[in-house]
């Protein structure tokens, strides 16, 4: 299915690719599958910029989705079965959603999804959730770029900033836990 839409996106015009960008994520889609596609077909410049028009938008559909939608219906349903679901504090949801969003291997939508259920404010979820994927996404979109235009340099370094972000939020992730700022919060 994937596959069949990501055949779909190319050669489609820019608002329909800031649509894929926008909803296919929140239904679980790869965001590195998109952006790789987006950047073969509109190049570096143009294809992060519309990266960044997606995340925005799609940050937004998360949390209101999560946070205004489904919180209530699945706190009531957990309730039935005697689960709460936790409440995160005001003194941790900077940690918090900076923990969730550099977890590695944590899809985006279950990121974006925890943290609205989290009741994480708006303010704190919606600009903190911006330069961990920025970081990545600079990565895979010349990435694609380079795949197109057969840049073996290109490619190279689209790989070396994925690893360098990667790394970078790993030792982010490690030291904070070393410091206690973590503590109970990714475990």
């Amino acid at each position: 299915m994937i596959e069949t839409i990501l055949e779909a996106l190319r050669g489609s015009p820019p608002w329909m690719f800031l649509l894929a960008l926008s909803l296919l994520p929140l239904v679980g889609v790869p965001l590195s599958a998109l952006w790789v596609i987006t950047g073969v077909t509109f190049g570096t410049r143009d294809g992060f910029l519309l990266i960044m028009a997606g995340m925005a938008i799609n940050f937004a559909l998360a949390y209101l989705i999560s946070n205004r939608w489904l919180r209530g219906p699945l706190t009531r349903l957990f309730e039935k079965r005697g689960i709460r679901i936790p409440q995160a504090q005001p003194s941790e949801f900077v940690k918090l959603t900076i923990a969730i969003r550099i977890f590695p291997g944590l899809p985006n939508v279950m990121q974006s999804y925890l943290l609205g259920l989290a009741n994480v404010p708006f303010r704190i979820y919606y600009f903190l959730s911006f330069p961990p994927q920025i970081a990545i996404a600079i990565g895979f979109v010349l990435f694609g770029e380079s795949l197109a235009n057969m840049k073996g340099g290109g490619i190279i370094m689209a790989v070396l900033i994925i690893i360098a972000a990667v790394l970078f939020m790993s030792i982010i992730r490690k030291r904070r836990a070393a410091a206690g700022d973590l503590e109970g919060i990714t475990s």
